[in-house]
């Protein structure tokens, strides 16, 4: 197995065509079609197959391409590593975030870093938790900053919490449960979430305090389309403060809910899969990242 094969299978499967996916890697048709069937020879079962959708991957193949982008992206680092031990930094970063996590000392962090490495490509992701995770998984990124529980998702991964952010309930100007006063009046409400129950802390709020939780969920990653559901809906609405008062101040009216049950805060933590594998590039970052947030000089995240 060679990397021009994972190359090439990786590129027909995510473009969906040989004819595209030789385009995008400048080489001729017969030379990809042949990059696969040695790569099928040798593992001994078949990866692609032709429908009326284009091409597809057996359960092989799916099995294969999630490897095939580890594989890669690993290989990816280890040449910028190489190029950093030559010389300056000036290798690639990508970062997952999603819309509650960054935040002013996340800019802050950023912008010095950006200044003392220039040269240094960074891509910022944003994408709900679930996909965070994945993106981590697959080698897409080099590490994230979620607001995932650890407990739930930290097998094979290092995991540094960094802060925690202020959370609310809420409901639209006028809602009939706007004086509401427990979980209990609001459970049999539909409630709206940026991710699943289970993924998100308001499912461990209802267990905690030992009450049946929701059944009617509505998840919205999109964080304007989250706001304008929350704002002409019945639904009860989970909201980290920052991000409610950042589209406030945009004239968005919502009540929050003043309930007898604490709501929990998100713990906002830094993920990687593994720091030994990190470039010098993405260590640098993330170092910079975890000094600025655990310094007991540096101000609280609001």
């Amino acid at each position: 197995m060679k990397l021009h094969h994972l190359r090439a299978l990786l590129a027909i499967f995510e473009s969906g065509s040989i004819q595209e996916a030789s385009r995008l890697l400048h080489i001729s048709q017969p030379a990809l079609s042949k990059s696969i069937k040695e790569l099928e020879a040798e593992l001994g079962v078949p990866l692609l197959l032709r429908s009326n959708r284009g091409i597809t991957a057996t359960e092989y193949g799916e099995r294969l391409v999630s490897r095939a982008r580890l594989i890669l992206e690993e290989v990816r680092r280890a040449r910028d590593e190489i190029e950093t031990l030559k010389g300056t930094m000036k290798g690639k970063v990508a970062i997952g975030v999603s819309p509650v996590t960054p935040g002013a000392q996340f800019i802050n962090s950023l912008s010095r870093y950006r200044k003392r490495y220039p040269d240094v490509q960074v891509q910022i992701h944003e994408l709900r938790p679930s996909k965070l995770m994945e993106g981590l998984r697959e080698g897409c990124l080099d590490f994230v900053l979620t607001s995932q529980p650890a407990s739930r998702n930290s097998e094979g991964f290092s995991w540094i919490e960094l802060y925690e952010q202020p959370t609310v309930l809420a409901v639209r100007k006028g809602h009939s449960l706007r004086a509401a006063r427990s979980l209990k009046e609001l459970r049999e409400q539909e409630w709206l979430l940026q991710d699943s129950l289970e993924q998100s802390r308001v499912g461990m709020m209802f267990e905690h305090y030992r009450i049946e939780p929701p059944q009617r969920i509505m998840e919205c990653a999109s964080v304007v389309l989250f706001s304008e559901l929350a704002l002409n809906t019945d639904a009860i609405s989970y909201w980290s403060l920052r991000l409610l008062e950042h589209v406030q101040k945009l004239g968005m009216e919502l009540e929050l809910l003043d309930i007898l049950e604490q709501v929990p805060p998100m713990n906002i933590s830094l993920v990687c899969r593994d720091q030994e594998l990190m470039t010098r590039e993405v260590r640098a970052l993330a170092e910079e990242l975890v000094y600025v947030y655990k310094s007991p000089h540096a101000p609280k995240q609001s």
